[in-house]
């Protein structure tokens, strides 16, 4: 501890700068890590509060999907001898006519028995209204809603708020309004309360319910319950506590949490080697030092624990202060997140404080400390093997020996041999993520000798720009290997990752184009909200027809999205009617299966499609069964076609329409695809359609390009997510360039100091500088294009098996690269013109004795 405090800390103050972009690898590593692991979780419990918060003392759900059920079923459940109370519910999403307001939660409830499992705190003595439920029934206009609503829109009982309903713009009137406790702070109070039945009406639900929340008879226990009601109802219903239905948000997050986890472990590991090449520079600038303590009587070990001390203190600090910057992160990161839950609901519910458990903070510190360690290992070993009388010998710390290079090219031609062979085991997933780890440890390894040979191949460039200055740069680039493949080494695993994540984006983005481009091609698209992901209000499909009579319709394709439970994974089922689709799909090439067949088949109601995810997930062939759980029977038919689809993250089951109506006895629609006859406008043809409900129901009719621009802009919502990857690696390039830079340039002031003894001019020098940081930038550039290549292979197919089970073609992300070279250039040029200056103003005498 003593030299700790009378060396490490001395030395560490006259180097400041140094040591704090040192750190700085580690904050960046540690910030992301707690950052989207705190978001993650946040949104989480927010969305889990909120389901507590709606559910109240509801012991039992009883779903079906998204599609609901019947009215009758609701009187089965109430027969179970194991239920005291069971109440129908209607969850629906509405636009207000409220400035600024945007859409509420409209939960449909039976006032009859709804006061046994939810609390209605209604302030100003307004109980009256809902304990006499009969007065509530009697006004199906009438409406509860939160204080905090009310108070946001000086609302007052009697007051008249507008909700865009399936029959278009309606006015209800506020009966009561809930003290904020409870039921009534769901998604910030941005929720309101009506009769179920009502509500049926209103969002065109026909005689439906979309669940049934249950309180248990006195001694019945929720598994006998479980069982009591499975039995009553069958598999097609989904009988669960309220808390499951968390587990959906977090499915859909799940993804990105693997992403996350790529990213912050390469931003460590980059962070890694920043921390190695400053301690390696600092051993060799601290060689007399280290030798005048050895011929003092410091052991090799004593040594040895001084550097591993002074890591361990500086990733303590770096973990500190990401855990600071994670926190700061997580509040930006959450919101982003939250609009991506709201797709289960249709409303952000935003964690009001974002914490995160001390778990995940005492890992951050563990993996920033211990990252820091790692690092400073050879470096630590190097300043213990450093021989006393030897110690004020310079240069020799730079050299790689042949030796040294042929067991680097044996290592990584072993280390290239098994990531190939594991590459053929992509099934079992520990192997392929072996592989994965074997190809990052061969570029590790080959990165110090293509380094010397690209600085090799640069020279003649260099010199043709600056015959003096461009031989120096490159000479100095090749002559000191060590110092030059650190700095390349952290440039390459960050433009690795760049590369990674912005060919992830840009394939999925085009994989997304091409399958819109075959299957979402009709002219207009009409449906109940302006929003693909809100299905809480539907069509009769009586519309069907009367938009199929209007001048210049040609055809009518009535499309029923629902989300179902399929072997505990929530996945979309798409009711279509087969035939028509089969006419105008573009689809040449499925995945599995014939498409003339698989149509054929499916439409006469043998046979389902499936996504490519869903049969990833599930291990889904052609010719395997599958049960389908639905309300009125199970569905059981074979896989006839598998194709790339991405209606759903999760996965997607497509079926003929009348399959879809005979086991939900549900013939509502989603959304309506119009096809113009040939001739006719588009635009006539819309307003007509708008024309013809004009005052009767509420619709929106998209065209083409409308609906493709707001399914890329859902998708634009992950790949965002994955840009800010992009840019998290942008920054850990640059720093990694900064630090190694600063830290070489400013130790070579003796070499810079005998080049000004020997004549070159100041201006010689700085160009040298230049010139040798441009290089480097170019060599980690091309390393990582190269590296990233292969990164991208690997992302993908996580994606592709582990993340969300989607098929993205591989696409090298050109555009990109061509984008952040420049920048990872200037980067190089920026960080040598300080330490460059710095240098170049030392007095000649003291930089000839520096060292």
């Amino acid at each position: 501890m003593r030299l700790l405090r009378l060396i490490s800390w001395q030395y560490a103050r006259r180097h400041i700068l140094r040591t704090a972009l040192t750190v700085a690898g580690i904050v960046l590593g540690v910030a992301v890590f707690v950052a989207m692991r705190t978001a993650n979780q946040n949104v989480l419990l927010a969305f889990s509060q909120t389901i507590d918060r709606i559910a109240g003392r509801t012991q039992l759900q009883v779903t079906a999907g998204e599609a609901g059920f019947g009215e009758e079923i609701l009187e089965k459940v109430q027969s179970a001898p194991t239920v005291r109370i069971a109440v129908p519910v209607i969850e629906a999403v509405a636009e207000s006519g409220l400035p600024g307001q945007g859409t509420l939660l409209v939960l449909g409830v039976d006032m009859t028995g709804d006061r046994s499992l939810r609390e209605y705190d209604l302030s100003g003595g307004q109980d009256a209204t809902v304990d006499d439920p009969l007065v509530f029934l009697a006004q199906p206009d009438s409406l509860i809603i939160s204080k905090d609503l009310a108070e946001k829109h000086h609302l007052a009982v009697g007051s008249r708020l507008p909700l865009q309903t399936a029959l278009g713009e309606r006015p209800f009137v506020v009966r009561g309004i809930m003290e904020p406790t409870g039921l009534a702070t769901a998604f910030g109070g941005s929720l309101a309360v009506m009769d179920v039945y009502a509500a049926q009406k209103m969002f065109g639900r026909g005689r439906t319910f979309d669940r049934i929340d249950v309180a248990l008879a006195p001694g019945a226990t929720v598994a006998d319950a479980e069982r009591q009601l499975t039995a009553l109802l069958g598999p097609g219903f989904e009988i669960q506590p309220p808390a499951t239905r968390g587990r959906q948000a977090e499915a859909m997050l799940a993804g990105y949490a693997v992403m996350v986890s790529v990213s912050s472990a390469f931003a460590l590991f980059v962070g890694m080697f920043i921390i190695y090449n400053s301690f390696a520079i600092a051993v060799t600038q601290r060689r007399s030092e280290i030798g005048i303590l050895r011929a003092l009587g410091a052991t090799r070990r004593q040594i040895r624990w001084l550097f591993l001390c002074e890591s361990a203190a500086l990733g303590a600090i770096g973990s500190v202060a990401g855990l600071g910057l994670g926190l700061l992160i997580a509040h930006a990161t959450a919101a982003t997140l939250s609009g991506l839950a709201a797709n289960l609901y249709g409303v952000a519910q935003q964690a009001s404080e974002v914490t995160t458990r001390p778990g995940v903070l005492a890992l951050a510190v563990f993996i920033g400390v211990t990252t820091s360690v790692m690092a400073a290992v050879i470096p630590a070993r190097n300043a213990a093997d450093v021989d006393p009388v030897q110690a004020l010998q310079k240069g020799r710390f730079q050299v790689i020996s042949a030796q040294e290079n042929r067991t680097r090219i044996r290592l990584a031609g072993v280390a290239a041999g098994l990531s190939i062979a594991c590459m053929f085991a992509t099934e079992r997933r520990l192997l392929f993520y072996a592989g994965y780890a074997f190809a990052l440890a061969a570029a590790v390894l080959l990165a110090p000798l293509l380094s010397g040979r690209l600085a090799r191949a640069l020279r003649p460039v260099l010199t043709s720009v600056r015959p003096v200055e461009g031989a120096l740069a490159a000479d100095s680039l090749i002559q000191s290997p060590r110092r030059t493949s650190a700095t390349v080494l952290a440039l390459m695993l960050s433009v690795a990752l760049i590369v990674a994540f912005a060919g992830m984006a840009r394939a999925g983005y085009a994989s997304i184009v091409q399958w819109m481009n075959t299957t979402l091609n009709p002219d207009l698209v009409v449906m109940p909200s302006p929003r693909f992901d809100l299905r809480t209000t539907r069509f009769p499909a009586a519309m069907a027809p009367e938009i199929r009579a209007l001048e210049g319709v040609e055809r009518v394709q009535m499309f029923r999205f629902s989300r179902i439970t399929l072997n505990g994974v929530p996945i979309m089922a798409v009711a279509l009617e087969m035939q028509s689709v089969a006419q105008t799909t573009r689809l040449r090439r499925p995945v599995a299966g014939d498409i003339e067949k698989m149509f054929q088949l499916s439409a006469a109601g043998a046979g389902v499609i499936v996504s490519d995810n869903l049969s990833r997930r599930l291990k889904l062939s052609l010719g395997d069964t599958l049960d389908i759980p639905a309300p009125y029977g199970t569905i059981r038919l074979p896989v006839v076609g598998i194709i790339v689809d991405y209606s759903d993250q999760q996965g997607a089951v497509l079926l003929d329409r009348t399959v879809f109506v005979e086991h939900w006895h549900d013939d509502s629609v989603s959304d309506i695809r119009v096809f113009v006859a040939r001739g006719a406008d588009i635009a006539t043809v819309r307003q007509r359609i708008i024309d013809r409900y004009a005052g009767k129901r509420r619709l929106f009719v998209l065209t083409s390009e409308q609906s493709r621009s707001y399914v890329l802009n859902i998708a634009n919502q992950w790949f965002g997510l994955m840009y800010v990857q992009v840019a998290v690696a942008v920054f850990v390039a640059i720093l990694g360039i900064v630090n190694t830079l600063t830290v070489s340039i400013t130790d070579r002031r003796r070499e810079l100091g005998v080049l000004q003894a020997v004549g070159a001019l100041r201006r010689q020098i700085r160009r040298t500088i230049w010139l040798e940081a441009l290089a480097v930038g170019a060599i980690g550039v091309l390393l990582g294009c190269a590296l990233g290549a292969v990164n991208l292979y690997y992302v993908l197919d996580i994606v592709q098996r582990d993340v969300a089970g989607l098929r993205f073609d591989y696409e090298y992300p050109v555009t990109t690269i061509l984008a952040i070279v420049p920048v990872i250039l200037g980067a190089a040029f920026a960080a040598a013109i300080w330490p460059a200056e710095a240098a170049l103003r030392l007095p000649l005498v003291e930089a000839l004795e520096h060292e």
